[in-house]
């Protein structure tokens, strides 16, 4: 599931990703989401998963397979303009190796109301 189009504050911009379980690494000093703003030619982080606006859900999906769904409910006053959601997580190999993953959704438009 993937973002897609353009939203308006009020809206709900819903996507899954394949991920490892969460206990794999806590990411106590960081995050397992983030949103960001296309500022110029950068990404810059607007709002993670210490947010209420944000959520992330995590569910086992088959055997050893999971899934995390985020969601940002767009706040009053967010600006316009090219957003996507980052999700940080980290798989397990077998052998018990662990390995930090980062998934994108596609590009969306906030758009003033």
């Amino acid at each position: 599931k993937d973002a897609s189009g353009s939203y308006k504050a009020g809206d709900t911009v819903a996507v899954r990703f394949q991920t490892g379980h969460p206990k794999n690494n806590l990411h106590r000093n960081g995050s397992f989401l983030e949103v960001q703003r296309q500022v110029g030619g950068n990404w810059v982080a607007v709002a993670d998963d210490g947010d209420w606006s944000t959520r992330y859900r995590w569910t086992r999906t088959f055997g050893a397979e999971s899934a995390a769904d985020l969601s940002w409910t767009i706040p009053q006053g967010t600006p316009a303009g090219s957003y996507r959601i980052v999700h940080y997580g980290d798989a397990k190999n077998l052998i018990g190796t662990i390995t930090p993953f980062t998934g994108t959704s596609s590009v969306f438009q906030v758009q003033v109301n």
